[in-house]
């Protein structure tokens, strides 16, 4: 009878639309403590799946599906918060001297319009200052700015109205993938500790480089699951659904041919990330990240891990986004990973507007480390 009366509503739902899958999450607060509301998960047919797929295809496919997700599961309301995709947003930094907010805002309306190379408005604009520099002897400071083309923008409404959903916020995928592991950055030691999240996906893998809190680079690399998959099958002759199905399976990380056929883009992956660590701490003065948390579909590759570890030198960690949440009514009883990683940015998506005093910090990473 207590949980009845401490019961809030439901926040809005997060909806993730990827390269693969489309997934929902709704939370929800009850005694202080934050549960999944409801949650599913539908697939995009084959073909449509590639980065070259038809767009006006996928966008009525995925209405389609978010319609029967909506049908088949407990969500409540239509109030939702989505995401624009980081390959749809135009991301740099800009270096700039320091200055008030009032004439930073103009600057880097000023700086979109030069850099981002399509016509901008506000509303299509947002930047983060990520902190002061020194530049030789001159203080300046280091600015994130990300903008978005006005048509991807109607696109992606029209997706939206399509689902007949009520769009509460678009947010974008890399601040999404940060604010779900938030929860566990809420100590004061954390606030000045870099952080690495590296989103694994199909076609492409999302590097978020923050300190505590604050994005200071957010860079996409053109090595992902495709390239894993199709070096396993290559290498072992295998057809390319079958090498997925093993370099997915997860285990020990000890199944040697597969480790020797992903090694080399392994490798490329590291040092692509490599760069953009080397970066931030050239910038930000020795600033070096305490944990890389690898999340996405394609995270679940334990040999994959290990080679990034070794090769950047950094705890490695599986992230869990719904660490700590009760999942009792949320239908993931039957996913034998348990880690739910692929859901991160639903997740993040689902947390905007969740009271802070709901998101508790997680538990810690201990179990889930994958040795450097």
């Amino acid at each position: 009878m207590r949980e009845i009366f401490s019961r809030s509503r439901p926040g809005p739902i997060g909806l993730d639309v990827g390269t693969e899958n489309v997934r929902l999450l709704q939370l929800t607060q009850v005694a202080g403590n934050l549960r999944v509301q409801a949650a599913g998960q539908w697939q995009f047919p084959e073909g449509l799946s590639s980065p070259g797929a038809d767009p006006v295809a996928r966008a009525s496919q995925a209405g389609d599906g978010i319609r029967q997700l909506l049908r088949k599961n407990a969500f409540r309301g239509r109030d939702v918060i989505s995401c624009l995709r980081t390959e749809q947003l135009a991301i740099r930094n800009v270096r700039l001297p320091r200055m008030h907010q009032a004439e930073l805002e103009r600057a880097m309306m000023y700086e979109a319009q030069e850099r981002l190379g399509f016509e901008v408005t506000p509303d299509r604009v947002y930047y983060v200052s990520a902190g002061e520099i020194r530049t030789g002897a001159e203080a300046a400071q280091e600015v994130l700015l990300m903008g978005v083309p006005a048509q991807a923008v109607q696109d992606h409404v029209a997706l939206l109205e399509a689902a007949r959903l009520r769009p509460r916020h678009i947010d974008s995928e890399p601040t999404a993938l940060l604010r779900a592991y938030e929860r566990c950055m809420r100590r004061i030691q954390d606030e000045e500790q870099m952080v690495v999240v590296l989103d694994i996906g199909y076609s492409s893998t999302r590097v978020v480089v923050a300190r505590g809190q604050t994005p200071l680079l957010i860079k996409t690399i053109d090595i992902a699951g495709r390239k894993f998959n199709e070096s396993v099958a290559r290498e072992l002759n295998l057809p390319y659904a079958e090498a997925a199905h093993i370099r997915r399976r997860g285990g020990a990380g000890t199944d040697w041919p597969v480790i020797d056929a992903i090694r080399p883009h392994a490798e490329a992956l590291a040092g692509e990330v490599g760069l953009c660590l080397r970066y931030c701490s050239v910038t930000f003065r020795g600033l070096r990240p305490s944990r890389l948390i690898a999340t996405g579909g394609e995270a679940y590759d334990v040999s994959l891990l290990k080679l990034l570890g070794e090769q950047l030198n950094c705890e490695c960690v599986l992230g869990e986004p719904l660490r700590g949440m009760d999942l009792h009514q949320a239908g993931f009883d039957g996913d034998r990973r348990g880690t739910l990683t692929e859901w991160s940015v639903a997740t993040g998506l689902a947390l905007r507007d969740m009271p802070c005093s709901a998101q508790k910090e997680a538990e810690n990473y201990e179990t889930r480390r994958i040795p450097a």
